[in-house]
C-alpha cells in the first residue's frame, strides 16, 4: 500500500510500486518517495532529507551535506555495532510466526553464526547492554558540545532524525521490555526521551513516547 501526502509526495513500502530502482544486488530497499507533480523517485534516507530540503529547505543547513550523511556511521559504529546482536534478539521476540524462522536464518547469515543461542548468551548479552549505555555516552557528549540541544547546536537537522527515528530510540521503543526502556530514557538526565519529544514536536510527528509500550 502506497501514501500521498498533501504536498504531492508519494510514498510506499514496495519501492518498485512507486517507480524506484533496484539497488546494488538488485534489491528494492525503503523508505521511497515519488514527486507526483515531476514524476522523480528518490530512495535512501539520506538522499531523501536531501531532496525535501533542496525543495523545503527544512532538514539540512547550508554547507552541512557533507556532515549530516556521514554522521550516521560513526554512531553506529559507537552504539549500534557492539550491541547489534543482543538488538536482533530483542526484535526476534517482537516477530510473528509466519516471520520468525525467515528473521532467524536471516540474521544468523548476516552474523555468521550458527545458532541462534549464541547470537546473544546471558553473559555476552550483558556486556553488550553494558556497551550499548556506553557508546550512548559517547553520543550524549557530543550533544553537550554542541552548545545546544541538537547536534548542530540550536540548529535542528536531519542527524537528530536519525539518532530518534525509527533507526534507532523508536526501534527500541518497540523491542525493548519495559526495564530496559526505562533505563535508557533516563539515561544522562532523560537525554533521550527528551529528544525523543523534541523530535516530535520540531518535526509535527508521533514517533511514541517511553510510556507507550507495555510488553
Amino acid at each position: 500500500m502506497t501514501k500521498t501526502s498533501g504536498t504531492g509526495i508519494k510514498t510506499g513500502p514496495v519501492s518498485w510500486d512507486i517507480g524506484a530502482s533496484p539497488t546494488a544486488g538488485k534489491r528494492y530497499t525503503v523508505p521511497a518517495i515519488k514527486n507526483l507533480n515531476t514524476g522523480i523517485v528518490v530512495y535512501g534516507s539520506h538522499a531523501i532529507a536531501k531532496y525535501l530540503d533542496e525543495t523545503d529547505k527544512l532538514l539540512i543547513p547550508r554547507g552541512a551535506h557533507v556532515l549530516v550523511e556521514t554522521s550516521e556511521t560513526p554512531y553506529i559504529n559507537t552504539v549500534m555495532m557492539p550491541s547489534f546482536k543482543l538488538l536482533m534478539t530483542r526484535t526476534l521476540e517482537t516477530q510473528n510466526d509466519i516471520s520468525w524462522q525467515v528473521f532467524i536464518q536471516s540474521r544468523l547469515k548476516m552474523f555468521r553464526e550458527t545458532h541462534w543461542e549464541d547470537m546473544a548468551p546471558e553473559g555476552k548479552a550483558q556486556q553488550m547492554w553494558a556497551a550499548l549505555k556506553k557508546g550512548l555516552g559517547v553520543v550524549n557528549g557530543w550533544y553537550q558540545k554542541s552548545g545546544g540541544r541538537w547536534i548542530m547546536g540550536n540548529t535542528f537537522s536531519f542527524t537528530d532524525i536519525v539518532v530518534v527515528s525509527c533507526k534507532w530510540i523508536v526501534w527500541w521503543n518497540a523491542i525493548l521490555n519495559k526495564q530496559e526502556r526505562q533505563e535508557v530514557h533516563t539515561l544522562h538526565g532523560e537525554k533521550w526521551a527528551r529528544l525523543l519529544v523534541d523530535v516530535n514536536a520540531g518535526c509535527n510527528t508521533d514517533l511514541g513516547s517511553c510510556e507507550e509500550h507495555s510488553h
